[in-house]
Formats: C-alpha cells, structure tokens, sequence
C-alpha cells in the first residue's frame, strides 16, 4: 500500500514537473496545496487546495502536489495536531500559556460531541493551524517561484 501512494506521488511530481504552465501560477498553486494539507484530514483538504487554485488561477496539478506532499508526513500528524493545538490556545489565552498535558482521565467519549468541546479545541486547533501553515506556504511559494524561474530561464536558454 505504501509503494502505491509513493508510485502515485511520484506521478504526480512527474506531472507537476512537465507542467508548461506560468511560473507565479505553478508557485501559487504548490504554496495552496502546502497550505491545505496542514489542515486536520476530514476528507476535503484536495478538494478545498482545488477550489482555492481554481479561484486564484493558479495550477490545479501542483495544488494536489503540495497536499499530497504533507500527505507523506501522514505518521507524524498526532504530533502536528498537538503542536497546533498548543499553539493556537498559546495565541488565544490571555496571558499567553500553553495548553495542560493531558491525562487519559480527561478524555470521555460521552462529551465528544459537545458544543463547549468543539469550541474549545476545535478554535485552537484552527487558529493553530492557520499561524503553522502560513508562513511554511509563504516559503513554499517562495522556493517553488524561484525554482520555476530558474527553470525557466534555462529552458530559454536551450
């Protein structure tokens, strides 16, 4: 099952590679896909990096790139979600503190499905997520642009 999603993913930079698209575009799509993918995996992450590189015209191919690209971190995602959780509720609480260590008596499955429980992990994982997947989509674009430019010039050049 792993060699297939890595056969996979190798098609798919393969295809990200030929593209014969605009180098801003190219970036931009790649930098939404890296920007999705952080985001907890409830199924819409390449759905939603698509629309987003539809809507700001930038290449669909690399958005599904850089969504998959942080698909291949996929056992390190418990990890992420805590560090976004921590983060998040470091930006939301005043005075600024990290959230407690949690113990196993602090999780119940009868209060999941809770209002006052969404909110208070579901905003911090969000705010988390956003203030974590910002700037790494930032570099993202920024890396991929000056790849594609320098790409592109040698393509000139021959």
């Amino acid at each position: 099952m792993f060699q297939r999603f890595l056969n996979h993913f190798r098609e798919l930079w393969l295809r990200f590679i030929e593209q014969r698209d605009r180098p801003h575009a190219m970036a931009g799509g790649l930098s939404i896909g890296v920007f999705f993918g952080f985001f907890p995996p409830f199924g819409f992450k390449t759905l939603v990096a698509l629309g987003g590189a539809w809507l700001t015209g930038s290449n669909m191919v690399a958005a599904v790139v850089g969504v998959t690209l942080h698909d291949l971190y996929f056992w390190m995602w418990p990890l992420l979600w805590r560090l976004e959780f921590q983060v998040g509720h470091w930006i939301l609480s005043n005075p600024h503190v990290f959230a407690p260590k949690m113990v196993r008596t602090d999780f119940r499955m009868s209060e999941i499905m809770q209002w006052n429980n969404f909110v208070d992990v579901g905003l911090p994982l969000l705010v988390g997520t956003i203030a974590i997947a910002l700037p790494i989509s930032l570099l993202a674009y920024g890396l991929t642009l000056l790849w594609m430019l320098r790409r592109e010039k040698r393509r000139s050049k021959e």
